[in-house]
């Protein structure tokens, strides 16, 4: 019979205590997951799983005998949480116009300038943001939701005019332009 097998790489930055209940099938695992700065303890039933940790690989097995796939998704997002904090996202904005600027407050608080009557700010504060010229913003995180959020909020306080091409894209955006009208006396 075969049984759903999930292997989670544990990064190396972390280190983790593994409980296991000796007779008693009633209690859970207990693994404790820990770094410098984080702390994370979770809980698999004994009669429903099996868990045997590689040394050199640095990998934990963890073999369900119960066929849900709520275990395999609870193990996927334990494996994009830990590998989050190591991992760092970017996206980059361009601007183009005439009159088109982005500032940014000490509380990383983006406000644009882009023509509205009324200034427009958008916070983020889980990202850096490092402006690389007056109409380029380079936004990093370790969040890509956050990042993705911050992006098209920027995005949309100006989007791209159908016509002219300007406005706001990101950085490798293709922009089609549509034809204007087109006199027929010349």
């Amino acid at each position: 019979m075969y049984f759903p097998t999930t292997v989670l790489y544990i990064p190396n930055n972390w280190k983790f205590v593994l409980l296991q209940p000796k007779l008693d099938n009633t209690k859970p695992y207990v693994i404790y997951l820990f770094s410098d700065t984080y702390f994370f303890k979770l809980l698999f039933v004994k009669k429903h799983s099996s868990i045997f940790f590689d040394r050199q690989l640095n990998t934990l097995t963890v073999r369900n005998f119960f066929l849900a796939n709520f275990y395999n998704m609870y193990l996927n997002r334990i494996e994009d949480l830990l590998h989050s904090f190591n991992k760092v996202f970017f996206l980059k904005l361009k601007f183009k116009g005439k009159g088109y600027y982005v500032y940014k407050s000490s509380r990383n608080t983006i406000t644009t300038q882009f023509g509205h009557a009324h200034r427009i700010y958008i916070y983020s504060y889980f990202l850096s943001v490092k402006f690389l010229s007056k109409t380029t913003v380079f936004l990093f995180g370790t969040s890509k939701k956050d990042l993705y959020t911050t992006g098209y909020s920027l995005k949309q306080a100006r989007p791209i005019n159908i016509f002219t091409g300007r406005g706001v894209r990101f950085t490798r955006q293709i922009v089609y332009r549509k034809k204007g009208k087109i006199s027929t006396y010349r």
